[in-house]
This record gives structure tokens, C-alpha cells and sequence, in this order.
């Protein structure tokens, strides 16, 4: 994996300046368009570069990629190796589900839009677990780092649930 904080010259921590982060991005992206070189060549490796940079962008601009991208660089568990969920989480969600579709069938805004509310204030808190554990494991030392990117695993897994459930109220 490359490494997306490194890409755009910012300090891998999951609390990102977003205007800094545009900032450097329009930067870079003016820097290596290939239009500004007249070699063929250099108009191959600057489109390279340009890719890597938007890749790198979109990464960091979106707080789930980024956290995920953090976790890789900290050494944590992928969400490929690490399925695990919150023992609560399913039930929790099979249950909403059931309600979000009789919200539908019933066509009740107010229950859609107390679910979209629900599952925003859900979302917002996982964030905020995934940062203060990230910040944690960067400033501590191994033995203790592994058990805190372990639970930023389980905080992403569960996230996907709630990102899913605001694409499902969209």
C-alpha cells in the first residue's frame, strides 16, 4: 500500500486539517499535471504521479478510508483478516432494518427521519472512538498498541453498518 499521508507531505494522525489537506492537494495536482510537461515520458510519470495524488486525496478525504489507511501504516489488523463486531451490533441492526422498512412501507417521515438521525449520531460516535484510538496507539508503546488497533478494527467494522444504513435513508 502506498502511503497516502506521505503522498500529500501531511503527518499520518486521523484528525486532518481538511482545508490543509485541499490546500496540498490543488497544489500537487498543479505541480504534476501532465500537460505541463512537453517529454512524452515525463508526461507518462507525471499522469502516474497525478493518479497516486488523487488516490491519495480521496483517501484522506473521507474519514472511514482514512482511518483505514492510518491503521495499515500503524501495523492494525485489515478488514480483510478482522471481521469482528460488537456482540450488540447484528440484532441492533436487523432490528432497524425491520423498522426502516415499515417506515417505507408506511411512508413515515418521521421515522426516517429519526433513523437517519440515529444512525448519523451512531456513525459520528465510531468516528470519534476510531480517532481517540488511533491517537492513543500512535503515542504508545507496542504491547498496548495492538489491542488499541484491534479496537479501532472493531469500531471501522461496525461503521460500515451505520454507513450502509445512511446510504439505505438516502
Amino acid at each position: 500500500m502506498t502511503n497516502p499521508f506521505a503522498i500529500l507531505g501531511l503527518p499520518p494522525r486521523f484528525d486532518l486539517d481538511q482545508a490543509d489537506l485541499h490546500r496540498r492537494y490543488v497544489r500537487l495536482s498543479a505541480q504534476n499535471h501532465p500537460d505541463r510537461f512537453p517529454d512524452a515520458l515525463e508526461q507518462i510519470e507525471a499522469s502516474q504521479r497525478s493518479a497516486a495524488i488523487n488516490d491519495a486525496y480521496r483517501q484522506l478525504s473521507d474519514p472511514e478510508l482514512r482511518a483505514n489507511a492510518l491503521l495499515t501504516l500503524l501495523g492494525g489488523p485489515d478488514k480483510a483478516d478482522d471481521k469482528s463486531l460488537p456482540p450488540d451490533l447484528l440484532p441492533q441492526m436487523m432490528e432497524t432494518l425491520e423498522e426502516l422498512e415499515r417506515a417505507r412501507a408506511q411512508a413515515d417521515h418521521a421515522a426516517l427521519a429519526r433513523l437517519q438521525t440515529w444512525a448519523q449520531t451512531k456513525r459520528t460516535g465510531h468516528l470519534a472512538r476510531v480517532g481517540d484510538y488511533l491517537g492513543q496507539a500512535a503515542a504508545t508503546s507496542d504491547p498496548q498498541r495492538g489491542d488499541l488497533l484491534k479496537k479501532v478494527r472493531l469500531e471501522l467494522n461496525a461503521l460500515r453498518y451505520f454507513e450502509r444504513m445512511l446510504g439505505r435513508l438516502a
